[in-house]
């Protein structure tokens, strides 16, 4: 089941773009689950675990491109759409990513053209949600590759992995874990460490900082080829934004 917030003061389109995505559930035998709120506080006390979130830019309390910064420090990956009567906020709004922007007032198409392009994205990225196999302390151990944020080499053939909020032992060397892996989200900016680039919140001096605060040194013999890294990565990741 594909997960839908909207986010929008106006309760009217709340209902316009509820309507409309129950319409195109029927015509293309597709479930949602669709949770509405009516302001930015409400949408993040939630886990935040949406596949689309229509935002509105103008809403009182917290306006939608604050919303929006908001969301990108819990899931940088969440796909946005922002709503808004302006189109002068377009471009600013492009600073948080956007997956698209509509202007208000809308027609039901426009609606059907986010949906069909969700539906797109989500059929082109479903082979992202790879699972390895790694040599774990006790057995085989399962892990989904995107949600590993790093892995350290703790010496005598042992490594640490660090999910969001989990750590596991695991066997081999890091050698071994980037043959196994393949993947251009993963680079080595130490001897000892393989960080998940979709998880680096900031880089400061020589020192990586994870968006669930663990803080991974960049060699200095290394930093020039990291940042050439990160830099190829960003530009991939934003176009698929």
């Amino acid at each position: 089941m594909i997960s839908i917030a909207i986010c929008d003061d106006d309760k009217e389109v709340i209902d316009q773009i509820k309507e409309r995505i129950s319409k195109y559930s029927t015509a293309h035998s597709v479930e949602f689950d669709v949770h509405s709120f009516r302001c930015g506080e409400k949408l993040l006390e939630t886990d935040m675990n949406y596949d689309l979130i229509f935002l509105d830019i103008e809403m009182s309390g917290i306006d939608g491109l604050k919303t929006a910064q908001a969301i990108r420090q819990i899931d940088r990956r969440s796909r946005i759409v922002y709503v808004t009567s302006h189109s002068e906020f377009a471009l600013r709004s492009y600073s948080v990513h956007p997956f698209d922007f509509v202007l208000k007032p809308f027609e039901d198409e426009r609606i059907d053209n986010v949906l069909d392009e969700l539906m797109r994205y989500l059929a082109e990225n479903s082979e992202k949600d790879v699972v390895i196999q790694l040599k774990g302390e006790d057995g085989p151990l399962l892990l989904t590759l995107k949600n590993i944020y790093v892995f350290e080499y703790t010496g005598n053939r042992r490594i640490t992995v660090y999910t969001k909020s989990e750590t596991y032992r695991i066997r081999g060397s890091l050698s071994d874990v980037f043959a196994l892996i393949n993947s251009e989200s993963f680079v080595s900016p130490h001897k000892s460490f393989i960080i998940n680039m979709e998880h680096i919140d900031k880089l400061n001096n020589f020192t990586l900082y994870t968006t669930n605060g663990l803080e991974i040194p960049v060699a200095q013999k290394k930093l020039k080829e990291f940042q050439k890294e990160f830099s190829r990565f960003i530009k991939h990741y934003i176009r698929q934004e």
